[in-house]
């Protein structure tokens, strides 16, 4: 690798197909390019930090925890990831933005961002609708419902939050359209920012 930065944030809200779009990236490098790229989850992350701590029981109970107790378990997150990431292509799944009761927690602060220093941001967006939809159809995780145009606007606050972490950072930004049955477009963009 040439640049010493080599971890490549990837967000999304949910709903967006990001996990879809990751893995095959993945495939797509490990085909073309005969590398391995660690997968790291930035909610897995913050759950194994909570759950050792006793908080909670699913990831799904992060977000309902109080604002204060959140941000330190982001802290811990950024901090163990930025030591996993030291040798070898990283892509850290995330998300910009969490939505809670008490608004939209920043899902990448200043203080997770400097630690882990990525190379790129990766906002993998698609239609609004076509979000809408695949959230009403997913029962394996709970969600809050959210009508089309909330869904337009966490995406447009995700492109802002994203650009801080570019301002922060010196990271570049990059929006990947996973359009409706063309995951595999979204995923040769995803492998070529990580191959950059």
């Amino acid at each position: 690798m040439s640049e010493s930065r080599n971890t490549v944030i990837v967000t999304g809200i949910p709903g967006v197909g990001k996990t879809t779009v990751i893995n095959s990236a993945i495939e797509l490098v490990k085909e073309k390019h005969g590398e391995d790229v660690l997968l790291l989850n930035f909610g897995s992350e913050m759950f194994e930090v909570a759950s050792a701590q006793g908080t909670v029981k699913n990831r799904d109970e992060l977000r309902k925890l109080p604002t204060a107790t959140q941000r330190e378990i982001q802290r811990n997150a950024g901090e163990s990831i930025a030591q996993k990431a030291k040798s070898v292509r990283v892509i850290v799944d995330t998300h910009t933005l969490i939505q809670t009761d008490n608004g939209y927690l920043i899902g990448l602060p200043e203080w997770v961002v400097r630690a882990i220093q990525p190379k790129t941001v990766v906002l993998v967006e698609a239609d609004p609708e076509n979000i809408a939809s695949r959230r009403s159809s997913d029962e394996t995780r709970t969600r809050d419902v959210q009508i089309v145009d909330e869904v337009k606007t966490h995406q447009e606050m995700c492109r802002a939050a994203a650009v801080a972490v570019g301002t922060i950072t010196g990271a570049t930004v990059r929006i990947i359209k996973n359009r409706e049955g063309k995951v595999e477009e979204a995923a040769e963009a995803l492998a070529s920012a990580l191959m950059e």
